[in-house]
């Protein structure tokens, strides 16, 4: 049996979202989106009958919605850092009339081995890699479905659908569009790949540079003059693509890995493109799709024009039609980017 889109959305529509969330749907301070939670969840494939491990637990409502879909047969056990939002979701789940759900306050990093096994397994929150206790937790065949860290640099999580293999162990990867938030967790070091990161006048959020090239140098003057070059780039020029187009094609740059590969956060604009000790050449993802480089005949431009135009002439490929492979780590797995593609362009059409 498969969930269907449709009985998906079902499910989302039978919950109250304005129980969990306020009728501003602002009540609780990190919660996803519910057209996004209906495009993630199909990959879970979440039937009746089964047993689903939740991390992240948030407002409660996706919670709500696991339990919708997996009935009065199934379990959702919601583990959530944050013991003030569990208590909250819990009674929200017993007002609702939800008995299928167990929510727990704990590091997701280690899953619910009390609760264990799962058939599923989903997380609304970024872990610094697969963590081994998840797969230990899943049956074999089962399913885990989490946004990961795919390239040593930053800004390059996509979700991850990963199963279980009979050792428990990742088997199959495939990958598709998601980004969501660092997971709270000792595991992670937030700084393992900023080169330079500083808060600029008036700013919310850090500027930061993310080049591999640059921190294996451990020239610290290095990363400044680059970074400096990054904040000051004068040059752009627009990009024929937007939002989410562009996201295909930053994934598609970082598994390339091309010499000078850079992440870069300047004011309200993320970019990735090509850096060297004096040039600039970057694609802006958002808010606004352009070209952003230190001069108009700069080579580094002309090598992200390059990238562009190349994906450009594959057809574009998109997220999950991306490969990718697992690498042991402490503790787990590292997700690794193919510079191969899967050809899914025949089932497009």
């Amino acid at each position: 049996m498969t969930a269907a889109p449709n009985a998906i959305t079902a499910a989302l529509e039978r919950v109250d979202e304005h129980h969990y969330r306020g009728q501003d749907r602002r009540a609780v301070r990190q919660t996803t989106p519910a057209s996004v939670i209906e495009r993630h969840l199909p990959l879970l494939d979440p039937v009746p009958g089964l047993r689903i491990l939740e991390i992240g637990t948030g407002s409660g409502y996706s919670t709500a919605a696991l339990a919708e879909l997996t009935g009065p047969q199934g379990t959702v056990v919601s583990v959530d850092v944050e013991h003030d939002l569990v208590t909250r979701a819990d009674r929200l789940h017993r007002e609702a009339g939800y008995t299928t759900i167990t929510s727990l306050a704990g590091d997701g990093y280690a899953g619910a081995p009390e609760q264990a096994p799962f058939d599923r397994l989903i997380a609304w929150t970024t872990p610094p890699h697969l963590p081994k206790a998840w797969t230990e937790q899943v049956r074999p065949g089962g399913v885990i479905v989490a946004p990961l860290v795919c390239a040593p640099i930053a800004y390059s999580t996509a979700m991850a659908r990963i199963t279980v293999a009979d050792d428990h162990t990742p088997g199959q990867v495939t990958l598709h569009r998601g980004q969501y938030v660092p997971m709270t967790t000792a595991a992670l070091d937030r700084s393992r790949y900023a080169t330079v990161s500083r808060v600029l006048d008036g700013e919310r959020y850090p500027s930061y540079l993310s080049a591999p090239w640059i921190a294996a140098t451990g020239d610290r003057d290095l990363a400044e003059r680059v970074f400096t070059a990054v904040l000051d780039a004068p040059h752009t020029e627009p990009l024929g693509i937007g939002w989410p187009e562009v996201e295909h094609f930053k994934l598609w740059t970082l598994a390339q890995d091309p010499a000078g590969l850079t992440v870069a956060h300047r004011g309200k604009e993320t970019m990735v493109g090509i850096t060297t000790s004096d040039q600039v050449g970057l694609v802006a993802l958002f808010p606004e799709t352009r070209i952003v480089a230190d001069s108009a005949d700069s080579p580094a431009l002309e090598r992200v024009r390059g990238l562009y135009q190349q994906w450009k002439g594959l057809g574009g490929p998109r997220i999950d039609e991306l490969t990718a492979h697992t690498v042991p780590v402490d503790q787990g797995w590292a997700l690794e980017l193919n510079a191969t593609t899967r050809d899914t362009r025949r089932s497009r059409i």
